[in-house]
Order: C-alpha cells, then sequence, then structure tokens
C-alpha cells in the first residue's frame, strides 16, 4: 500500500517560536561557520589531505584523535544527560533532520498554501498552475539542498575556493559526485521521506 502523504497543519504557541528560532540559529551557525575566517585561514576546516583539523586557533594532528574522540563522548553524554532530564528537546528543537524539514515545510507553505490548500492542489488534476507550484517548490528545495552540501564539503575543503570551482565549472568528478550526493540526500531526505526519516 502506498502511503498517505502527511500535509503538516501549522501551529502557533510559545514553544513552537522557540523551535523556530532556534532552528534559524541553527541555520545560521552551519550556513555561517564555514565562512568564518580565523587568523588567515578558515576558521573550522577539517583538512583531511594534510590530516589536520582546524578549529579556531586550535590544529588537531591524527596523534591528537584521542581528544576529539573524548570530545565526541562527552558531547554524547551531553546529548542523552539533556534527553534523559528535558525529554526530546534535542529532536523536538534541534535535530537536523528537524530543522531541514521544518525549513522545507515552510518553503511548501509559501508556495502552495497552508495545509487545506496543499489537500486541495494534491487533488486537482493536471494544470499549468499546479505544473509552475510544483516547479518553484522543488527549485527551492533543490537550492537549499544544493547549498546545504556546498556548506558540508565546505568544511572538508576550503569553501572559497569550492564555490570558485563551481561557478568557474571546474570541480573535479569527485568533488562534483559528493556535490550531487549531498544535494540529492537532502531534497530527497527532507522534502519527500520527513517523517518516515
Amino acid at each position: 500500500q502506498s502511503r498517505d502523504k502527511i500535509q503538516v497543519r501549522s501551529v502557533d504557541g510559545r514553544f513552537t517560536k522557540f523551535r523556530i528560532i532556534g532552528g534559524w540559529l541553527l541555520f545560521a551557525l552551519f550556513f555561517g561557520t564555514s565562512w568564518i575566517n580565523w587568523n588567515g585561514h578558515q576558521a573550522v576546516l577539517w583538512d583531511i589531505p594534510n590530516r589536520q583539523f582546524n578549529i579556531f586557533s586550535i590544529t588537531l594532528w591524527p596523534q591528537d584523535l584521542v581528544l576529539l574522540s573524548m570530545l565526541l563522548v562527552i558531547c554524547a553524554f551531553g546529548l542523552f544527560a539533556v534527553t534523559m532530564f528535558a525529554g526530546r528537546i534535542w529532536c523536538g528543537y534541534t535535530c537536523p533532520q528537524s530543522v531541514w524539514s521544518w525549513i522545507f515545510i515552510w518553503i511548501e507553505k509559501k508556495v502552495e498554501g497552508e495545509r487545506n490548500a496543499r489537500i486541495k492542489l494534491d487533488k486537482q488534476p493536471f494544470s499549468l498552475k499546479k505544473l509552475g507550484l510544483r516547479l518553484i517548490k522543488h527549485s527551492l528545495w533543490l537550492s537549499v539542498g544544493f547549498a546545504t552540501a556546498i556548506t558540508f564539503i565546505g568544511y572538508f575543503t576550503p569553501v572559497r575556493d569550492l564555490v570558485i570551482e563551481i561557478f568557474t565549472f571546474s570541480l573535479d568528478s569527485g568533488t562534483f559526485a559528493w556535490l550531487a550526493f549531498f544535494t540529492v540526500m537532502t531534497y530527497l531526505n527532507a522534502g519527500w521521506l520527513r517523517e518516515q526519516v
């Protein structure tokens, strides 16, 4: 049996406002951090070919992997503690899956209207208006997916050079494949799969 499409209804309230503000802050943090310069280099860069990880003024080498592992373990236990004492704060407010899904739902709402309008549009026969709205929505979804891919890859290769290579069509095939992969996966995950994930 094919699944029924879930059309999310807009809700309002204090906790929804916290979620929206938190989501936009996390979005800004993810997209902004890769563009910050610090002492003449990209502030956060996981430079795998040179085997060094730059995090602001700290440079970690492969022999420092134990420190990085301990930091990740501490963060994981912090996440478990917050979840244990404060319910589903991580999943409800800060999980990247949730944040990206909300952005895609917000785009859908701005293009196709509120829940009832989207349900009505789904039931309508094919028309130029329906095609136009769907093209706009999916183009915006793919744009967010592409921006996400650029930013994510920009944490592993200098982001400014990456953008220049993209717009001068001088990408190597490996980087192009990763860009395509993360663009498509973001598009499918946040646009189509949402609640299944």
